[in-house]
C-alpha cells in the first residue's frame, strides 16, 4: 500500500536550487542553543508555524487558522493576515435597525436558530458537528470552534433543538494552548464522545540549533448527561516532535473524524475509531555547516480504536498509501479528510481524498474507500470511487475567498437494513465548462468495491457555487444530504443551505430545498475562513442540520454564528400588548417571547417608526414599556425586531383619539352653523364659554364611560381639542362682529 513519488528529470535541477535555498532559509529560523532558555519563556518569540511551512497549505482549515490566530493574539500577525482583505473594524451601526434580515421561512424547514453565543470580543463560531442520542431523540448536541475559547464548546438541546443550553467547555491537554476539529458522536448507551485536536508548540533541538515547533495530539473527552460537561480528554494519538542525531522528525496530526459501531466479534458491544491524516515532516541536519536541509515529507491516513470507551486506545495502524516527497517538489500526491461509518454488522468503511499523481487543487482526484470487517484489525482496498477520476476544485471558490477544497473531502454512510450498501458524497468541478463546483453522490451495493456513476444532486440551472457537502442515513433508511449553495446570488458570492433526500437508496432524489432563511456573506464573518465542513444528523422523524451562518455580521459587524434548522416547525416569535387597546397617550407593557436569548437586542416600532428598544433575557424573552404616541382612533401595528432578525407583530386599538374628539367639533360646528342660520344674524349668540359648555356636554359621556384609568389620558385629549375648539370660536365671533 506503499507509494513512492518520483520526480520527472527536467526538474531536478530546479529542485536541487530550491533545496539549497530552503536549507537556508529554514536553518535562518532557528535560535542557538544559548539563546533558548530565555526565548521560549517569552511569548510569541517564535513562530509556531516555520517547521510546518511544507505543508501548511494541506492542513485543515481549523487548525492552520487557530495557529495564525495565537500568532495575531500576540502581536506577531496582522488582522488582514487572520481575517483577509475584507477585514475591518468590528463596529455597530448607528442605524442598526435598516440592516435586520427579516425572515421568510420556506415550508420544509424550521425557521432558522442561532445557536452559539458570544462570551467576549472575538464573536467568531465555525465548523460545526451535531450529533442526536439514540436513547433521546430530543437531546440533540451541536459542537464548533468558538475564538472566544481556547478549547471547542458544545451547546446542548432537550427538545429537539428548539432552546439551547451553553456554551460548555472541554479542555486541551496540559501543555497544549488551543483546540481543533471538533467531532461528536454518541455510542448506543447514549454517551456522548468528543473527538478534537490539542495542539501546542514545543521546542525541537536539531544538532546545535532549536527551533520552535507545533504539536498536535488526536484526544477524546466524555459525557455522561447529555453534553453538559465533559471529562479530562484521553489521548487516542500523540504527535511529536523527536530529535535525533542527524535529523528531526514532526509527526503533526491533522483532520480527525471520529465513527461508533458495534464490534463484529461481540455486537453488543461498540467500538470508537478515530482515523486522522499523520503528517510526518523529516528535517535532516548537516553539522558540518550547520544547518537543516529542506524537509522530506511522508503523509497517511492512519486510525486507532478503543474498546473500552475511550480510556485505553489501540496504536496507530495506517490505512492508506504513504506518500513521500520533497518539499518543493512540484508533483506531491496527498491523502487528507478522512471520514467513517460503521454497518449494523459491525463492517467499517473509511473514506478519504486522494489527490492521485498530479498532487492537489490541480488536475484530478478521487475519493478512495477502504474496508474492515474484523473490527480495524486489517482492511481491503483501497477502492477508487471514480477509478478515472474527476476535476478538482480550486483552493478557493471565485469570487469567495474562503477556503473551500475541503469540500472534495468525502462524507459516507451506510444503509441501516444492508450492510454492504453504502452512500457517498463529495463535491467536484462541475459538468459544465466554467462550473466551479457541484455535489456529486455515488453509490455501492457490494460492500465499497465498485461504485456507481457519480450522481450531480444540485438542480440548479446556474453556474454558481455549490460546496461542502454532508451526508446522513436516517435509522429508516432515508439518506439526507445538505450543503453550501450560491445559486440565489448573481454576484456568486453569499451562500444558503440546500437539502435534498432519497428515500429508495439513492435513485431518486427529492427537489432542493432551501433551509437557511437568510443568506450568509462569507465577508461579514471571517472571510478566509467558514469552516471545513458542516453537521447532519437525522433521528425517526426529523432530521437536524447545523451550519456556519454571519447573517449577525449584517447588523453587529463582523460575526460568525452557528444557526439550527430542522423539519419540525418551532415555536414562533410572539408580542402580547397589555392592554391591547385605550386611548392614544398612554403607557403599554410589551412582553416577547422565542426571540433571540442572552441580551440580543431587540427594536419596537410602531407604525413603521422606532420608538424603543430593549434586550432579550436567557430565554429569548423581554419586557418592555412603550407610550402610545397622540394619534387618531383605529388600529396601529407594533412590530418587535431582534437583531438577529426575529420579528413578531401585533395590533393596538386606539379606541379615543385626537379624530373622535374632531367628529365631536365637527358635529358642533354644523349645529352651530345650522343655529346661526336660522336666527339670520352675522354675529354668533353663543360666548366662547358657551361654545366649551356644549362641546364638554356632548363628549362627558364619553369620558366617563371609559375605565378609570384611561379617564386621565382622555381628559388630557379633551382638553387640548377644547382648547383648540376655545380658540377657534373665539376667532369666528371676533371675525363675524366686524362684518
Amino acid at each position: 500500500m506503499t507509494k513512492l513519488c518520483s520526480l520527472p528529470p527536467m526538474h531536478r535541477g530546479r529542485l536541487f536550487a530550491y533545496v539549497i535555498l530552503s536549507s537556508l532559509l529554514v536553518s535562518s529560523l532557528a535560535y542557538p542553543v544559548s539563546s533558548i532558555d530565555e526565548e521560549v519563556k517569552t511569548p510569541g518569540a517564535f513562530d509556531n508555524l516555520y517547521m510546518l511551512s511544507p505543508i501548511e497549505d494541506y492542513l485543515s482549515g481549523g487548525v492552520l487558522h487557530r495557529l495564525m490566530f495565537s500568532k495575531f493574539l500576540a502581536g506577531e500577525a496582522g488582522e488582514r493576515e487572520v481575517f483577509g482583505e475584507l477585514a475591518a473594524p468590528s463596529a455597530r451601526p448607528s442605524q442598526p435597525v435598516a440592516f435586520i434580515p427579516y425572515r421568510s421561512p420556506t415550508e420544509k424547514f424550521s425557521r432558522n436558530i442561532i445557536v452559539t453565543y458570544d462570551l467576549g470580543g472575538i464573536p467568531f463560531q465555525n465548523e460545526p458537528t451535531i450529533a442526536v442520542n439514540p436513547l433521546d431523540a430530543e437531546n440533540v448536541v451541536i459542537g464548533s470552534h468558538d475564538y472566544d475559547t481556547a478549547c471547542v464548546v458544545s451547546y446542548v438541546s432537550f427538545d429537539g433543538g428548539e432552546t439551547w443550553f451553553g456554551p460548555f467547555h472541554t479542555s486541551m491537554l496540559p501543555d497544549d494552548s488551543f483546540c481543533s476539529d471538533p467531532v461528536l458522536a454518541f455510542d448506543r448507551e447514549g454517551n456522548l464522545y468528543y473527538a478534537y485536536l490539542s495542539i501546542g508548540v514545543r521546542p525541537l533541538r536539531v544538532g546545535n540549533l532549536v527551533f520552535i515547533a507545533a504539536v498536535s495530539s488526536a484526544v477524546v473527552s466524555v459525557s455522561r448527561d447529555g453534553g453538559l460537561t465533559w471529562s479530562s480528554p484521553r489521548p487516542a494519538a500523540v504527535g511529536l516532535a523527536t530529535p535525533q542525531q542527524d535529523r528531526a522528525y514532526i509527526d503533526f496530526i491533522d483532520k480527525l473524524w471520529m465513527g461508533i459501531g458495534p464490534n463484529p466479534e461481540d455486537p453488543s458491544k461498540d467500538i470508537i475509531y478515530v482515523t486522522y491524516t499523520n503528517f510526518r515532516v523529516i528535517y535532516p541536519y548537516l553539522d558540518q555547516f550547520p544547518f537543516v536541509a529542506a524537509p522530506f515529507i511522508e503523509v497517511s491516513i492512519n486510525l486507532v480504536k478503543s474498546t473500552d470507551g475511550g480510556e485505553t486506545w489501540s496504536e496507530p495502524v495506517r490505512i492508506s498509501p504513504v506518500y513521500r516527497y520533497f518539499s518543493g517538489e512540484l508533483d506531491r500526491p496527498l491523502v487528507q479528510g478522512s471520514n467513517i461509518a460503521v454497518a449494523k454488522d459491525g463492517t467499517l468503511y473509511v473514506a478519504y481524498y486522494d489527490s492521485m499523481q498530479d498532487g492537489p487543487f490541480k488536475g484530478l482526484f478521487t475519493p478512495y474507500v477502504v474496508v474492515s470487517k474484523d473490527g480495524g484489525e486489517s482492511f481491503e482496498g483501497p477502492y477508487a470511487v471514480v477509478p478515472g477520476g474527476m476535476w478538482e476544485q480550486d483552493f478557493f471558490l471565485k469570487p469567495t475567498y474562503f477556503r473551500s477544497w475541503s469540500s472534495m473531502f468525502p462524507f459516507i454512510d451506510v444503509s441501516p437494513f444492508d450492510s454492504r450498501e453504502v452512500y457517498i458524497v463529495f463535491g467536484a468541478l462541475g459538468e459544465k465548462p466554467g462550473d466551479n463546483s457541484d455535489v456529486f453522490f455515488a453509490k455501492s451495493t457490494d460492500g465499497g468495491v465498485t461504485w456507481s456513476e457519480p450522481k450531480r444532486l444540485n438542480d440548479d440551472p446556474t453556474m454558481n457555487n455549490q460546496f461542502f457537502p454532508t451526508l446522513t442515513v436516517s435509522p429508516n433508511g432515508t439518506i439526507h444530504v445538505m450543503w453550501g449553495d450560491m445559486r440565489d446570488d448573481p454576484n456568486n458570492y453569499r451562500y444558503n443551505i440546500y437539502y435534498t433526500r432519497s428515500g429508495d437508496g439513492g435513485e431518486t432524489w427529492l427537489e432542493n430545498s432551501r433551509v437557511s432563511d437568510f443568506p450568509s456573506n462569507p465577508g461579514k464573518g471571517i472571510p478566509i475562513f467558514i469552516g471545513d465542513y458542516w453537521g447532519i444528523a437525522a433521528g425517526d422523524n426529523d432530521v437536524y442540520l447545523a451550519w456556519t451562518d454571519s447573517r449577525a455580521g449584517e447588523v453587529l459587524g463582523r460575526n460568525q454564528d452557528i444557526a439550527f434548522a430542522r423539519i419540525r416547525s418551532v415555536s414562533r416569535p410572539s408580542i402580547t400588548i397589555s392592554p391591547p387597546e385605550g386611548p392614544a397617550g398612554q403607557v403599554v407593557t410589551i412582553l416577547g417571547h422565542n426571540f433571540a436569548p442572552r441580551q440580543r437586542e431587540v427594536f419596537i416600532e410602531i407604525d413603521g417608526v422606532v420608538v424603543s428598544s430593549v434586550a432579550t433575557d436567557d430565554n429569548g424573552r423581554f419586557t418592555a414599556q412603550i407610550f402610545i404616541p397622540l394619534s387618531g382612533e383605529g388600529p396601529h401595528t407594533v412590530r418587535a425586531i431582534d437583531v438577529l432578525g426575529n420579528v413578531a407583530t401585533a395590533n393596538f386599538y386606539t379606541s379615543f383619539g385626537f379624530n373622535t374628539v374632531e367628529e365631536v367639533i365637527d358635529t358642533l360646528a354644523d349645529e352651530l352653523q345650522s343655529r346661526l342660520e336660522r336666527l339670520n344674524t352675522t354675529a354668533p349668540q353663543l360666548t366662547p364659554d358657551e361654545i366649551a359648555d356644549i362641546l364638554a356636554s356632548r363628549i362627558k359621556p364619553m369620558v366617563t364611560s371609559q375605565p378609570k384609568e384611561e379617564q386621565q389620558n382622555i381628559s388630557m385629549i379633551v382638553s387640548i381639542a377644547a382648547a383648540i375648539l376655545a380658540a377657534s370660536a373665539i376667532i369666528l365671533a371676533v371675525a363675524r362682529r366686524r362684518r
